[in-house]
């Protein structure tokens, strides 16, 4: 059983209990070959506690700073997370990371993506990086061979996830800043 997580605008973090099937059942979340483009409120921030939930939380700072973390529910579950983040947009520059451990990496030998792989257990690791102000910025994931929607956060109207469904975002999923 994973634990999705849910950051609270004011640093309360909820979780709510999913069980996770395979592949081929009809419970699974739907997938999309079509990127769903979501809002991100410009400067909003997001809370999260390491080893309570499992989510990757997308924020962007005015002028295309942008700040990409995940977690796992490892003091939940019992499980690592093993993350792979492929991040594509424009003009990305300054990567830097945070909470990485020495098995972690983050490749970023292009100026349009960076590809970071994290092994997450009650940590709560990030990268940031700057980009053209206001372009849109994609991020494929996969976290431990499970690929959904469902894994991303961020604030869109005032509210973590602008009240989608998680069942409803896709992966990869399309950011698009509220502001430059």
């Amino acid at each position: 059983m994973r634990h999705w997580a849910l950051a609270g605008l004011t640093g309360a973090l909820l979780t709510i209990s999913c069980a996770l099937h395979g592949g081929g059942n009809n419970n699974d979340p739907p997938t999309s070959t079509q990127p769903l483009t979501v809002v991100v409120d410009t400067n909003q921030t997001m809370n999260v506690q390491g080893g309570q939930g499992v989510g990757v939380f997308v924020q962007y700072a005015t002028g295309g700073h942008w700040h990409v973390f995940w977690a796992c529910d490892t003091t939940l579950s019992g499980l690592p997370c093993d993350y792979q983040l492929k991040i594509t947009g424009t003009s990305l520059a300054n990567p830097k990371t945070s909470q990485f451990d020495k098995t972690d990496a983050l490749d970023s030998a292009t100026t349009d993506q960076l590809v970071a792989t994290s092994h997450v257990t009650t940590g709560v690791a990030a990268v940031d990086f700057d980009a053209k102000p206001g372009a849109d910025m994609k991020i494929d994931l996969t976290m431990s061979g499970l690929r959904t929607g469902e894994f991303f956060f961020f604030v869109q109207n005032g509210q973590v996830n602008g009240n989608f469904p998680g069942d409803k975002l896709t992966d990869p999923l399309i950011f698009e800043p509220s502001s430059p």
